[in-house]
Protein backbone atom coordinates (compact mmCIF):
# COMPACT_ATOMS: atom_id res chain seq x y z
CA UNK A 1 0.00 0.00 0.00
CA UNK A 2 1.44 3.37 -0.81
CA UNK A 3 1.86 5.38 2.41
CA UNK A 4 0.29 8.10 3.59
CA UNK A 5 3.58 10.61 2.60
CA UNK A 6 3.96 13.30 -0.01
CA UNK A 7 6.96 13.19 -2.66
CA UNK A 8 8.96 16.24 -3.31
CA UNK A 9 6.13 17.78 -1.14
CA UNK A 10 5.50 21.33 -2.28
CA UNK A 11 3.16 23.58 -1.77
CA UNK A 12 0.03 23.11 0.52
CA UNK A 13 0.38 20.84 3.43
CA UNK A 14 -0.91 17.50 2.72
CA UNK A 15 -3.77 17.00 5.02
CA UNK A 16 -4.76 20.63 4.17
CA UNK A 17 -4.72 19.32 0.45
CA UNK A 18 -6.95 16.29 1.33
CA UNK A 19 -9.46 18.21 2.86
CA UNK A 20 -9.31 20.26 -0.99
CA UNK A 21 -9.56 17.23 -2.67
CA UNK A 22 -13.01 17.03 -3.96
CA UNK A 23 -12.56 20.08 -5.33
CA UNK A 24 -9.86 19.10 -8.13
CA UNK A 25 -10.21 17.23 -11.19
CA UNK A 26 -10.18 13.60 -11.37
CA UNK A 27 -7.40 12.46 -13.56
CA UNK A 28 -8.36 9.05 -14.18
CA UNK A 29 -9.41 5.35 -12.27
CA UNK A 30 -7.80 2.36 -12.78
CA UNK A 31 -8.51 -1.34 -11.30
CA UNK A 32 -6.48 -4.52 -11.75
CA UNK A 33 -7.68 -6.93 -14.83
CA UNK A 34 -9.81 -9.38 -14.06
CA UNK A 35 -10.92 -7.72 -10.90
CA UNK A 36 -14.55 -8.97 -11.75
CA UNK A 37 -13.88 -12.35 -11.27
CA UNK A 38 -11.35 -12.09 -8.23
CA UNK A 39 -13.75 -10.82 -5.29
CA UNK A 40 -11.38 -8.12 -4.54
CA UNK A 41 -10.66 -4.99 -6.42
CA UNK A 42 -7.56 -2.91 -5.82
CA UNK A 43 -8.85 0.28 -7.18
CA UNK A 44 -6.78 3.86 -7.76
CA UNK A 45 -8.79 7.02 -8.01
CA UNK A 46 -6.61 9.91 -8.83
CA UNK A 47 -6.47 13.89 -9.39
CA UNK A 48 -4.86 16.36 -10.06
CA UNK A 49 -3.79 19.28 -8.18
CA UNK A 50 -3.42 22.74 -8.81
CA UNK A 51 0.48 22.55 -9.26
CA UNK A 52 -0.23 19.88 -11.70
CA UNK A 53 0.85 17.09 -9.17
CA UNK A 54 -1.17 14.07 -8.58
CA UNK A 55 -2.82 13.32 -5.52
CA UNK A 56 -3.93 9.62 -5.80
CA UNK A 57 -6.33 6.76 -3.67
CA UNK A 58 -6.12 3.26 -3.25
CA UNK A 59 -8.60 1.10 -1.98
CA UNK A 60 -8.28 -2.36 -1.73
CA UNK A 61 -11.85 -4.12 -1.82
CA UNK A 62 -13.81 -7.06 -0.77
CA UNK A 63 -17.01 -6.67 -2.41
CA UNK A 64 -18.16 -9.83 -1.91
CA UNK A 65 -17.69 -9.64 1.59
CA UNK A 66 -16.14 -7.54 4.46
CA UNK A 67 -15.80 -4.27 2.06
CA UNK A 68 -12.82 -2.04 2.26
CA UNK A 69 -9.70 -4.10 3.58
CA UNK A 70 -6.91 -1.44 3.23
CA UNK A 71 -7.04 2.33 2.38
CA UNK A 72 -4.09 5.10 1.98
CA UNK A 73 -3.40 7.81 -0.19
CA UNK A 74 -0.76 9.92 -1.03
CA UNK A 75 -0.25 13.92 -2.50
CA UNK A 76 1.76 15.82 -4.35
CA UNK A 77 3.18 12.98 -6.73
CA UNK A 78 5.05 13.97 -9.63
CA UNK A 79 3.03 13.40 -12.68
CA UNK A 80 5.70 11.13 -14.35
CA UNK A 81 6.35 9.84 -11.51
CA UNK A 82 2.93 8.39 -10.65
CA UNK A 83 2.64 7.12 -14.48
CA UNK A 84 6.20 5.42 -14.43
CA UNK A 85 6.59 4.28 -11.04
CA UNK A 86 3.65 4.24 -8.44
CA UNK A 87 1.16 2.58 -11.14
CA UNK A 88 3.42 -0.11 -11.95
CA UNK A 89 4.24 -0.82 -8.54
CA UNK A 90 0.65 -1.14 -7.26
CA UNK A 91 -0.36 -3.37 -10.11
CA UNK A 92 2.82 -5.50 -9.63
CA UNK A 93 3.76 -4.71 -13.43
CA UNK A 94 1.02 -5.75 -14.79
CA UNK A 95 -1.12 -2.63 -16.78
CA UNK A 96 -4.50 -1.95 -15.19
CA UNK A 97 -7.48 -1.02 -16.66
CA UNK A 98 -8.60 2.17 -17.38
CA UNK A 99 -12.34 2.51 -16.08
CA UNK A 100 -14.68 5.47 -15.33
CA UNK A 101 -14.61 7.48 -12.18
CA UNK A 102 -18.25 7.01 -11.47
CA UNK A 103 -17.94 3.05 -11.80
CA UNK A 104 -14.62 3.37 -9.67
CA UNK A 105 -16.68 5.18 -6.95
CA UNK A 106 -19.69 2.57 -7.31
CA UNK A 107 -17.19 -0.22 -6.30
CA UNK A 108 -15.95 1.42 -3.70
CA UNK A 109 -19.05 3.04 -2.16
CA UNK A 110 -20.72 -0.19 -3.15
CA UNK A 111 -18.85 -2.55 -0.96
CA UNK A 112 -19.09 -0.38 2.20
CA UNK A 113 -22.45 -0.55 2.00
CA UNK A 114 -22.74 -3.98 1.17
CA UNK A 115 -20.17 -4.34 3.86
CA UNK A 116 -21.63 -2.47 6.57
CA UNK A 117 -25.39 -4.10 6.40
CA UNK A 118 -23.41 -7.37 7.47
CA UNK A 119 -21.82 -5.65 10.31
CA UNK A 120 -18.00 -4.83 8.82
CA UNK A 121 -16.81 -1.23 9.14
CA UNK A 122 -14.14 -0.42 6.73
CA UNK A 123 -10.69 -0.48 7.62
CA UNK A 124 -9.14 2.48 9.72
CA UNK A 125 -7.62 4.47 7.46
CA UNK A 126 -10.47 4.64 4.81
CA UNK A 127 -11.94 7.69 6.72
CA UNK A 128 -9.08 10.33 5.48
CA UNK A 129 -8.44 8.04 2.04
CA UNK A 130 -12.32 8.43 0.86
CA UNK A 131 -11.75 12.33 1.14
CA UNK A 132 -10.59 11.64 -2.89
CA UNK A 133 -13.75 10.21 -3.44
CA UNK A 134 -16.70 11.96 -3.99
CA UNK A 135 -19.44 12.15 -1.23
CA UNK A 136 -21.07 9.10 -0.66
CA UNK A 137 -24.77 8.78 -2.86
CA UNK A 138 -24.03 11.62 -4.75
CA UNK A 139 -23.76 9.56 -8.16
CA UNK A 140 -26.31 7.24 -9.38
CA UNK A 141 -25.96 3.73 -9.23
CA UNK A 142 -25.38 2.00 -12.54
CA UNK A 143 -26.54 -1.46 -11.32
CA UNK A 144 -23.71 -3.44 -13.18
CA UNK A 145 -21.82 -4.10 -10.31
CA UNK A 146 -22.72 -7.68 -7.99
CA UNK A 147 -21.79 -7.44 -4.50
CA UNK A 148 -21.84 -10.61 -2.71
CA UNK A 149 -21.36 -14.32 -4.75
CA UNK A 150 -24.78 -15.95 -6.40
CA UNK A 151 -26.93 -13.23 -4.06
CA UNK A 152 -25.08 -14.03 -0.96
CA UNK A 153 -21.86 -13.27 1.21
CA UNK A 154 -18.74 -15.02 -0.06
CA UNK A 155 -16.34 -14.98 2.72
CA UNK A 156 -12.27 -15.60 1.77
CA UNK A 157 -10.06 -14.61 4.63
CA UNK A 158 -7.14 -12.62 4.02
CA UNK A 159 -3.86 -13.43 5.72
CA UNK A 160 -4.67 -11.34 8.63
CA UNK A 161 -7.84 -11.63 9.13
CA UNK A 162 -9.77 -12.73 12.91
CA UNK A 163 -11.51 -15.47 10.90
CA UNK A 164 -13.65 -16.33 13.89
CA UNK A 165 -14.28 -12.77 14.71
CA UNK A 166 -15.84 -12.52 11.15
CA UNK A 167 -17.70 -16.02 11.07
CA UNK A 168 -19.57 -15.29 14.07
CA UNK A 169 -20.51 -11.95 12.72
CA UNK A 170 -21.88 -13.61 9.50
CA UNK A 171 -23.87 -15.65 11.49
CA UNK A 172 -25.52 -13.13 13.58
CA UNK A 173 -26.04 -11.09 10.36
CA UNK A 174 -27.78 -13.96 7.90
CA UNK A 175 -27.61 -17.17 9.65
CA UNK A 176 -25.85 -20.42 9.15
CA UNK A 177 -26.34 -21.97 5.24
CA UNK A 178 -26.82 -18.30 3.75
CA UNK A 179 -23.37 -17.22 3.31
CA UNK A 180 -20.65 -18.88 1.42
CA UNK A 181 -17.19 -19.52 3.06
CA UNK A 182 -14.16 -20.56 1.34
CA UNK A 183 -10.80 -21.46 3.62
CA UNK A 184 -7.34 -20.44 1.81
CA UNK A 185 -5.84 -24.16 3.69
CA UNK A 186 -7.05 -25.59 7.03
CA UNK A 187 -10.06 -24.24 8.83
CA UNK A 188 -9.43 -23.06 11.92
CA UNK A 189 -10.63 -25.34 14.87
CA UNK A 190 -12.84 -22.57 16.32
CA UNK A 191 -14.72 -21.83 13.10
CA UNK A 192 -15.23 -25.27 12.23
CA UNK A 193 -16.84 -25.62 15.09
CA UNK A 194 -18.85 -22.12 14.94
CA UNK A 195 -19.81 -24.00 11.47
CA UNK A 196 -21.29 -27.11 13.43
CA UNK A 197 -18.95 -29.01 10.62
CA UNK A 198 -19.69 -32.81 10.88
CA UNK A 199 -16.98 -34.84 9.07
CA UNK A 200 -18.52 -36.69 6.69
CA UNK A 201 -16.99 -40.60 6.67
CA UNK A 202 -15.56 -40.29 3.38
CA UNK A 203 -12.92 -37.17 4.13
CA UNK A 204 -12.60 -37.17 7.32
CA UNK A 205 -9.97 -34.58 6.99
CA UNK A 206 -11.46 -32.43 4.79
CA UNK A 207 -13.97 -29.61 5.67
CA UNK A 208 -15.19 -27.83 2.83
CA UNK A 209 -16.22 -28.77 -0.78
CA UNK A 210 -14.17 -31.56 -2.51
CA UNK A 211 -14.46 -32.97 -5.86
CA UNK A 212 -15.68 -36.13 -4.43
CA UNK A 213 -18.25 -34.40 -2.49
CA UNK A 214 -21.75 -32.33 -3.87
CA UNK A 215 -23.82 -29.67 -2.06
CA UNK A 216 -27.34 -29.98 -1.12
CA UNK A 217 -30.08 -27.85 -2.58
CA UNK A 218 -29.50 -24.13 -2.36
CA UNK A 219 -26.22 -23.71 -3.41
CA UNK A 220 -24.25 -23.85 -6.86
CA UNK A 221 -22.45 -27.00 -7.45
CA UNK A 222 -20.61 -25.69 -10.18
CA UNK A 223 -19.09 -23.23 -8.00
CA UNK A 224 -16.77 -25.39 -5.96
CA UNK A 225 -18.41 -23.29 -3.37
CA UNK A 226 -19.13 -24.74 0.39
CA UNK A 227 -22.10 -23.22 2.21
CA UNK A 228 -21.31 -23.39 6.15
CA UNK A 229 -24.89 -25.34 7.52
CA UNK A 230 -25.25 -27.51 4.95
CA UNK A 231 -23.95 -31.14 4.89
CA UNK A 232 -22.34 -32.45 1.62
CA UNK A 233 -23.77 -36.00 0.68
CA UNK A 234 -21.43 -38.11 -1.89
CA UNK A 235 -21.87 -38.61 -5.24
CA UNK A 236 -21.27 -41.26 -8.00
CA UNK A 237 -17.74 -41.61 -9.37
CA UNK A 238 -19.58 -41.09 -12.55
CA UNK A 239 -21.14 -37.60 -11.43
CA UNK A 240 -17.75 -36.43 -10.16
CA UNK A 241 -16.38 -33.43 -11.70
CA UNK A 242 -13.28 -34.19 -13.04
CA UNK A 243 -11.29 -31.42 -11.66
CA UNK A 244 -12.29 -29.56 -8.77
CA UNK A 245 -12.64 -25.73 -9.56
CA UNK A 246 -10.74 -24.32 -6.20
CA UNK A 247 -7.98 -25.66 -4.18
CA UNK A 248 -8.64 -27.72 -1.03
CA UNK A 249 -6.83 -28.32 1.73
CA UNK A 250 -4.03 -31.02 0.77
CA UNK A 251 -4.40 -30.07 -2.36
CA UNK A 252 -1.36 -28.79 -4.34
Amino acid sequence: MARKQTQAAVGINPRRLLRMARQMPIEGAWVQQGWQEQGVARVLIARTQPNDSIMFGEYIVDYFCTGIKDASYASNVNRETFSNEVIPRLYSGTPPLDIEPSLAQEVVWGAVEYAEGLGFDPHRNFREASRILDPAGTMSRSGSIDFGYQGIPLYIPAPDDNQVGIIRRLIEAVGLGNFYYLPRGDVPEEVAELLRVEQPEETPDSAIWTPELQQRSGADTQSGLWVPGQQPVPVSEAEQPEQSPIWTPGRS
